[in-house]
């Protein structure tokens, strides 16, 4: 039952720090729009910079292994 709860635990954090990331980049792309000048033109980004599939998988394990090992190591102190 601990195992179960610490994977739902690190499924949760990935999840969070997802909605997060949405978040941060809207916000972060919004007031970058707000600052550059007209005639400068837009703000703009390669979606093909995040296409990347191991530096995804990196970054979800590492994430998902900090939120199982908090919930793991909380559970266990009890």
């Amino acid at each position: 039952m601990i195992y179960l709860k610490c994977t739902i635990a690190g499924v949760l954090a990935v999840l969070a720090a997802a909605i997060l990331l949405v978040i941060v980049v809207v916000v972060g792309i919004s007031i970058l729009s707000r600052s550059q000048s007209s005639e400068a033109g837009s703000v703009g980004w390669d979606p093909i910079s995040l296409a990347r599939p191991f530096t995804w998988l990196v970054l979800v394990l590492g994430i998902f292994l900090v939120g199982f090992s908090w919930e793991f190591f909380r559970v266990r102190s009890k």
